[in-house]
């Protein structure tokens, strides 16, 4: 385990998982168009699960490879890996990593009364998951999540061109104590990727990755002044950049809680089908 750098008060991530999701056709680069995609959440709660890691960080490939292996679409969760800068001064640039990455991390952190971030570090429903490598506990930590109400329904249509994807969210969240810090969230991720790390504390290694998040587009909070309404909507459009594999792309959706961190509800769709 790593230890991120102490910043400001010591602290430095197939179908819908639970839902239906229609099929659609892969983007080739000259084509402009590809047939839309939808998605919905399923009757029972779904939750994301975040993985926080560095390229730059030796102790990170086992956790990289752990989360490759999880049955996602059986155990009711969204995974989204999300890649840290705070390790590229050691030798290696993650080409993955944003600094809006490590704020996520940090501000998730805090949300816990904690005071440092650390790689690798695993978060389920917005709280600290260190029993990810013990099975046992892990699979019991999925029935908790799993057996509540879904506390909020989704349903995602998404059109994908050769550069960005327009989607649209439709949301119900029926209680009115849920609404008051919801907040919607997009992403789109990208799995099988490999880089061949030439510095740092990797070097020589090939790793391996899926479930990268390329883009988040989030916060966006419910208005105190529409949160008398159940239904709610978000229109964004998510930019695809030249070397992402459109093949490999998937577009989740989720509604979280910004005090606390707990998933109202998720999903997750392939962007288009080869």
């Amino acid at each position: 385990m790593r230890i991120g750098k102490m910043l400001a008060i010591l602290c430095l991530p197939v179908l819908c998982a639970h839902g239906v999701a229609d099929a659609a056709s892969c983007v080739s680069p000259n084509a402009p168009v590809a047939a839309p995609v939808s998605a919905k959440s399923g009757t029972t709660s779904a939750t994301i699960i975040e993985l926080y890691t560095s390229e730059g960080c030796d102790s990170c490939p086992p956790a990289d490879k752990w989360f490759s292996t999880v049955n996602y679409a059986r155990d009711g969760v969204v995974p989204l890996a999300f890649h840290v800068d705070y390790w590229d001064y050691i030798g290696w640039k993650d080409r993955f990593a944003k600094a809006d990455f490590t704020q996520r991390q940090r501000d998730a952190v805090v949300r816990q009364g904690s005071r440092v971030s650390y790689t690798p570090q695993l978060m389920l429903d917005g709280r600290d998951l260190r029993v990810w490598s013990h099975q046992a506990q892990f699979q019991s930590r999925l029935r908790e999540v799993s057996i509540r109400t879904p506390r909020a329904t989704l349903a995602l249509d998404a059109t994908a061109t050769d550069k960005s994807v327009e989607a649209a969210l439709s949301a119900t969240i029926a209680l009115p104590q849920d609404r008051t810090d919801a907040a919607f969230f997009l992403a789109v991720t990208e799995s099988n990727l490999i880089s061949r790390v030439t510095a740092g504390e990797n070097k020589g290694v090939l790793l391996k990755h899926d479930h990268v998040v390329r883009d988040l587009i989030g916060p966006i909070p419910i208005e105190a002044g529409d949160r008398a309404a159940e239904k709610f909507s978000v229109k964004r459009t998510l930019a695809l950049a030249p070397d992402w594999k459109r093949g490999d792309l998937s577009i989740v959706a989720f509604v979280q809680n910004g005090k606390n961190g707990e998933v109202l509800q998720a999903l997750s769709t392939p962007i288009c089908r080869s």
